[in-house]
This record gives C-alpha cells, sequence and structure tokens, in this order.
C-alpha cells in the first residue's frame, strides 16, 4: 500500500491561488505606446475643449491617424490602426494631467455602428476606466458635435473649431 503524501495547508492555498490569479482576466492597456508624446503627430495643441468637462486638452495621432485627421475627409479615411489620443488638463498650461480619452480604428466589422472605432478612457495614471465600442457618454457628444450636418467632423472624429471641414 503506497503511503499517502499530505501537503502542508498553507501549501495548498498558496497553489489554490495561483490557479485563480491564472484563471483572472490581464490587465487592460492603454491602445497607444508609452512615447506617444514624442513619437506621435500633435494634431491639436495645448487649448480649451468645450468638452470633456471644459477641460484644457491636447490631442495626438500616429501616422496612420495624422492625414484623415488633418483633413477630415471620405477622401483621406481612417485605416484600422489609425489612433488618436486627447490628453486632458486642469490648467490653461496644459501641466496638470487629468486623464486621457483614446480612439482607435479597429478591423472592419468591429463596431459598424460606430465605424469601427474603440473607445478608452484612462485616468491620469494611465489605468483603464472604459474600453469598448459604444462608450455612451463618448458616443452621445461625438455623434452631435462631430458629424454633420448639425456638427463639424468625419467619421465621429471632431474638427478643430478653427479649421475648415469638407462634408463627407
Amino acid at each position: 500500500m503506497k503511503a499517502v503524501q499530505r501537503v502542508p495547508l498553507g501549501a495548498a492555498m498558496a497553489l489554490l491561488g495561483l490557479i485563480a490569479c491564472a484563471e483572472e482576466e490581464a490587465p487592460r492597456a492603454a491602445l497607444y505606446p508609452a512615447d506617444f508624446m514624442s513619437s506621435w503627430h500633435e494634431a491639436r495643441d495645448c487649448r480649451h475643449s468645450h468638452e470633456h468637462e471644459l477641460n484644457h486638452i491636447r490631442v495626438f495621432a500616429n501616422d496612420l491617424a495624422k492625414v484623415p485627421y488633418d483633413t477630415l475627409s471620405a477622401d483621406q479615411p481612417y485605416l484600422p490602426g489609425a489612433t488618436l489620443v486627447k490628453v486632458q488638463y486642469d490648467d490653461e498650461d496644459c501641466t496638470q494631467l487629468l486623464g486621457y480619452t483614446v480612439l482607435a480604428r479597429q478591423a472592419v466589422g468591429y463596431s459598424p455602428g460606430t465605424f469601427d472605432w474603440r473607445w478608452q478612457r484612462l485616468d491620469a495614471e494611465e489605468r483603464v476606466l472604459e474600453d469598448g465600442p459604444h462608450l455612451p457618454r463618448c458616443l452621445a457628444c461625438h455623434a452631435v458635435h462631430c458629424t454633420p450636418p448639425s456638427g463639424a467632423g468625419f467619421e465621429l472624429t471632431c474638427a478643430d473649431d478653427s479649421a475648415p471641414v469638407r462634408a463627407p
């Protein structure tokens, strides 16, 4: 007869904890690289925003988003991978960081009703607060303010108040 080997209770609990952690969902990561402020195009410099709790903002665009964001025209569509980051600040000098809002174009079919955009909202420490294709607060504002004929923009991206906008 084989001897039964007993496992100390502490070791058994630690093993169960490791199994449970392995099954947990991995934390969601920001949809932009850590160096985006130095490696991406600054599409809008520090300015007051009429949205986003009336904060001050800066907008950055990666290479795939730069031309479509600058032109806001169906002639220059956003391709999958195009990403915009709106950095929000509490002061007019854009030094007191509040958080980030991200708009990242996904593959065709990801969310047809929202032009296949994936939205993210992050706090100042870059913790993801919201993530997905249907963030109600983002969509409600962008559908009105960034979509002709009532707003100025293209495919839910907003035009600069001073920039000319061509209808799609």
